[in-house]
């Protein structure tokens, strides 16, 4: 059985200072997950982005509520943010596919193991799956609290041997790493319990 590995990047690395997707980031990714293909690795994206870039493409018509923007930039961002994937992985020969997911595809037995041969599938056939949270149909009561969340439930779901999380933050602190005096944590183990407040934060 191959090696398998789910890789979560979030918005604050695939956006630059502007807000636009830096493509020359995801360039990176993509060469790098390709040289992890080639030692036999199966790779699974859990990749954000698609609400920054959709930002940037589309400006409001009128006055919108906070989840009509969320859907509109998320719906226009999506096809951008896979194009550029697409586009970087064809360079190396290799295939990714769009998986959205909601909430409740994790809840409901029937979708989730529907979810989960998809997944199989793709796999099997070398196609990157690139998952995301569907904002367009997802009920802001039952959202991901963010793709970290996503990314373990996928792996919850796919028995990866690793779950990778690229972040711009050094690594968990004990409170918000904006703050002074936020210390960060060396090492996570059970001994210390629930870490959701400070993960979270």
């Amino acid at each position: 059985m191959a090696k398998r590995i789910v890789i979560k990047v979030g918005s604050n690395v695939l956006t630059n200072e502007e807000g636009n997707l830096d493509t020359d980031i995801i360039q990176h990714l993509c060469e790098q997950m390709h040289r992890l293909k080639q030692a036999g690795w199966e790779l699974i994206l859990v990749s954000s982005g698609a609400v920054a870039a959709g930002r940037r493409r589309v400006r409001p018509a009128g006055k919108m509520d906070d989840i009509s923007l969320r859907q509109l930039w998320s719906s226009v961002g999506q096809v951008r943010l896979l194009n550029t994937y697409s586009k970087e992985f064809e360079k190396y020969g290799l295939e990714c596919a769009q998986v959205l997911v909601t909430r409740e595809d994790f809840r409901d037995r029937k979708h989730f193991l529907n979810m989960k041969n998809c997944f199989v599938a793709l796999l099997q056939n070398q196609v990157i799956p690139i998952v995301n949270e569907n904002d367009v149909v997802s009920v802001t009561e039952l959202m991901f609290t963010d793709n970290d969340e996503l990314a373990a439930m996928v792996s919850a779901m796919t028995n990866p041997e690793q779950l990778i999380i690229l972040s711009n933050v050094d690594g968990i602190y004990d409170g918000d790493p904006r703050l002074p005096g936020s210390r960060l944590i060396a090492v996570v183990d059970d001994s210390m319990g629930d870490l959701s407040e400070v993960v979270s934060a």
